[in-house]
């Protein structure tokens, strides 16, 4: 039940420390003001996210949050308490366990490392240590384009020698260049990790002489797959592996295609291959999956790659038994998720609805962006660094993406350009969007981590790969009660392989909600002042046995109260449609 937000309720919640924590500063120099709600920093102040999360008591919860209005990742801990005199909000069940967690991260693209690569030493290293050191957000997912995107500064491919169907011309020579240094930005990621980081791969377009229209924007394959062109295009992916591997980097997985389907109403183009789930399935059973299997074994097969509206119709890898066999996981984007319409829009029931048909099959987001519509639709178009109300809107739409993906069986969520400029690139084609992290360009001297950073690492920290999510449901009064609050508190929970319990909150109400938890296993509840337009990340330690409770709750894939919201007329349904694929 939400009580009144009265100190009263919240006697027995102490807050008894504040973490180690370098400073956030919102001063910047280039522009000669502070920025609100954004940390600027240069070669001797960043800040740093705390670890004294590691080190809580039996009897104390770490509370990690970002207002919109406040510091960032700010740490404290809580008193928690054995017993209380009223029923909890909800309820947090260790037992009941869902999906298990690949993890959470970003792209290496070639806009990525050149904005590195234009900083100070001193800058550059304080950015690798901001997505990727125990100091930072620890990110454990990384896609790696195969080739160039739209986010490279040319058009190019690995092997534009025509019909070398041996692939003897092969070479990632850019990639190892001082063009994109996107090998080497790589690998100081790896180097200054600490925990295992999963790389895949994904291709925009392959070599032009592939293809029918001779190009690599909207090309079809030439032929059919089985065929000779197909089969160069699976071997083109796998000398790519073969090359990284010689660097001594190596991928976990791959994708089939980056966005196969070509979008109604679409009118930007950048390299993309087009083609059907039935293509799709032929490719995969009849010459990728066996090559993969004879030269990378280990290496996952990760499909479709594409828009979460149409995942459930994209099936013809699985409804055909030889091209499952070869099949690890599905990609979705959400880049349609109209919620700039109808803020309980997000095609989250398809990824339920796709786990309950394919429970063997991981789901793994694995583009998204802000900034990448026109102005006047949602959010807008690039970068609003300047704009503290739409920077703040962009994270808490990652947050909700993120947190509601994840309570409908995601394993993990990955962002798209970690790092870009003031002016939302470098891009070849001219789509300009906006980024966690901006870099000065025309000085080298700092850079701005937005409030979508921090979203990011309200998750990617604190759920290690390995962790489980597990039960978060409302109790029977939360259930029955008549506010509307907690419709926009978005929310989910997991375990560690550390035995931590991490709550995951989100508040995109303006008003403060006051919660009650209650860990059924421990025993333990804790009261909680969740700020207006806030997020919160709680962890405390769980206890090894398993118990469970009868709960009134709805389904364990809800992270809301929401469900799938109606367009008030089809007028509005065109315009969301048309203005969300300008993509």
């Amino acid at each position: 039940m939400l009580r009144p937000c009265v100190w009263a309720a919240l006697l027995y919640v102490v807050v008894v420390a504040n973490g180690a924590q370098s400073a956030c500063s919102s001063w910047s120099k280039r522009y000669k003001q502070d920025i609100p709600g954004v940390c600027v920093c240069n070669a001797t102040q960043c800040d740093d996210v705390s670890t004294e999360y590691l080190e809580l008591s039996d009897r104390q919860a770490g509370l990690f949050q970002t207002p919109k209005a406040g510091d960032r990742l700010a740490y404290s801990t809580l008193d928690v308490e054995t017993s209380s005199d009223s029923e909890a909000d909800l309820i947090i069940d260790t037992s009941a366990t869902y999906q298990q967690i690949l993890g959470f991260g970003g792209a290496f693209t070639d806009a990525t490392a050149i904005n590195v690569y234009k900083m100070k030493e001193a800058v550059q290293q304080r950015i690798v240590d901001a997505y990727f050191s125990d100091k930072g957000l620890q990110y454990t997912i990384g896609r790696v384009p195969i080739a160039s995107t739209d986010f490279s500064e040319s058009v190019y491919s690995y092997n534009p020698v025509e019909d070398d169907f041996e692939m003897a011309h092969f070479s990632i020579a850019i990639d190892k260049s001082n063009e994109t240094h996107k090998l080497e930005f790589l690998k100081r990621a790896l180097g200054v990790s600490t925990r295992e980081i999963s790389l895949f791969a994904s291709s925009w377009a392959p070599p032009p002489w592939m293809t029918r229209e001779n190009q690599t924007e909207n090309s079809h394959m030439k032929g059919v797959p089985g065929e000779k062109y197909w089969k160069a295009l699976a071997l083109y992916y796998s000398k790519f592996i073969d090359a990284y591997k010689a660097e001594n980097v190596t991928f976990w997985a791959m994708t089939t295609q980056n966005e196969p389907i070509q979008q109604l109403l679409a009118i930007r183009e950048w390299q993309s291959l087009r083609f059907t789930t039935q293509e799709e399935r032929d490719f995969v059973k009849k010459d990728l999956g066996p090559l993969m299997k004879k030269n990378h074994p280990d290496l996952q097969i990760i499909i479709f790659d594409d828009q979460k509206d149409e995942l459930l119709d994209w099936n013809a890898s699985f409804i055909d038994a030889e091209a499952k066999e070869y099949v690890a996981g599905v990609g979705v984007h959400w880049y349609k998720n109209l919620d700039f319409l109808d803020e309980a829009s997000g095609h989250f029931e398809n990824l339920a609805a796709f786990h309950e048909r394919h429970p063997d099959v991981f789901i793994l987001p694995t583009e998204a962006c802000e900034g990448y519509l026109v102005e006047g639709i949602g959010t807008g178009a690039g970068p609003k660094l300047l704009e503290a109300n739409v920077t703040w809107q962009r994270g808490e739409i990652y947050a909700r993406d993120i947190i509601n993906d994840l309570a409908n069986y995601a394993a993990g969520w990955t962002d798209w350009n970690m790092v870009l400029d003031t002016t939302g690139g470098p891009n070849w084609a001219k789509n300009l969007v906006d980024a966690p992290i901006l870099v000065d360009e025309e000085s080298g001297g700092e850079f701005y981590k937005q409030p979508m950073f921090y979203v990011m690492g309200h998750v990617a920290k604190f759920v290690p790969p390995g962790s489980h999510r597990i039960a978060l449901n409302l109790s029977a009064s939360a259930v029955n009660s008549t506010t509307q609050l907690l419709k926009r508190v978005d929310r989910v929970a997991f375990l560690t392989p550390e035995h931590q319990v991490v709550v995951v909150l989100s508040n995109r109400n303006a008003e403060e909600v006051v919660l009650k938890l209650r860990d059924v296993q421990k025993g333990q509840h804790l009261s909680l002042r969740l700020p207006g337009n806030a997020i919160q990340t709680l962890l405390w330690a769980s206890p090894s046995h398993e118990t469970s409770e009868n709960i009134s709750s709805p389904s364990p894939s809800a992270a809301n109260l929401h469900s799938p919201g109606c367009f008030k007329s089809a007028a509005a349904l065109f315009v969301g449609i048309a203005t969300s694929l300008l993509l």
